[in-house]
């Protein structure tokens, strides 16, 4: 799969991008009752010098370093000089492509309050059948509201003068991932999980095992997890982790677990062969469930390691 990924990113880089064409989506966000997130995409017309700008910042985020690509995982972090990367079908982005590839069937942005409350904007450059998406997730001066509470500047001929009356919009030109070919490849894990509604499918998860815990039996009570965990971002990114590796469900794992804690001593009670939960031991469950208490080979000292990667 790295060296499927690595020809996809050694392509990328060694492309002319100079005749692809540039277009510019501003996205929109709405989220249902259920907290499901709905798309839809405005057009913007951009003069050739913006175009440019826009085009050069996806090109230069693909040819920013000689990437190191990780697969995403819930608890990996940022890497420095590396992309994470996912299945596009495994995140709201098809959602958002779906929305794109309607093409000159979506509206286009006629006048500046179109332009604002914007959740993200997508730089799109395409030559051929071959399509690259720019993502940038928009946190600042898209808010009518915030528009008002600032002040935008210009120095010019010595004289520091109020935009006021101008119409002025935003963008951090930083892209957080690009998608090309059904790959989506992070430089800025946090901003994409933002902009791709990942909490609430963290929160998804954490709801599906907290069921899948009662039905196993091996807690004499959930509730002190379902608690902990609430809506904290690192438990959730935990119990998200621990449902994917799915180790809760084999009953080899558990019974090791279970003989590990007494000669280990990790301080766990085990009441008719379950464990007895309460808020002060959650963490360490979440920790044993993810197997990340790991023993060093080389000297035995133990460590949780929220971050771990297989070797071989």
């Amino acid at each position: 799969m790295v060296t499927k990924l690595g020809k996809k990113m050694t392509y990328l880089r060694q492309v002319d991008y100079k005749h692809w064409i540039t277009t510019l989506w501003l996205v929109k966000r709405t989220l249902d009752l259920n907290k499901i997130a709905h798309y839809t995409v405005l057009r913007v017309d951009l003069d050739t010098k913006l175009k440019n700008k826009l085009k050069r910042a996806v090109v230069d985020r693909i040819n920013g370093a000689d990437y190191k690509l990780e697969a995403y995982d819930f608890l990996t972090a940022d890497l420095d000089d590396g992309l994470l990367t996912i299945d596009s079908s495994e995140t709201d982005f098809v959602r958002v492509q779906n929305e794109i590839d309607k093409g000159f069937g979506n509206k286009k942005v006629d006048n500046y309050d179109e332009l604002l409350d914007s959740w993200a904007y997508v730089i799109d450059i395409r030559h051929d059948a071959n399509v690259i998406y720019g993502v940038r997730k928009i946190n600042k001066f898209t808010k009518a509201a915030k528009m008002k509470a600032v002040s935008f500047l210009i120095f010019r001929d010595k004289v520091l003068s109020d935009l006021d009356d101008e119409k002025v919009f935003v963008l951090d030109t930083h892209i957080d991932f690009f998608v090309f070919e059904g790959t989506t490849f992070i430089s800025n894990k946090k901003e994409f999980e933002s902009a791709m509604n990942f909490r609430q499918g963290m929160e998804d998860n954490r709801d599906t095992i907290m069921t899948e815990f009662v039905g196993l039996k091996i807690f004499n009570d959930v509730e002190p997890i379902r608690k902990i965990v609430g809506s904290n971002l690192n438990f959730l990114r935990k119990i998200s982790a621990i449902q994917k590796s799915g180790y809760y469900k084999d009953k080899s794992y558990f019974n090791n677990l279970i003989r590990l804690n007494k000669e280990e001593k990790w301080g766990l009670t085990i009441k008719d062969g379950v464990i007895v939960v309460n808020e002060d031991n959650v963490e360490l469950i979440l920790t044993l469930l993810n197997n990340n208490r790991l023993k060093s080979p080389i000297n035995q000292e133990v460590f949780d390691a929220s971050v771990k990667k297989k070797v071989g």
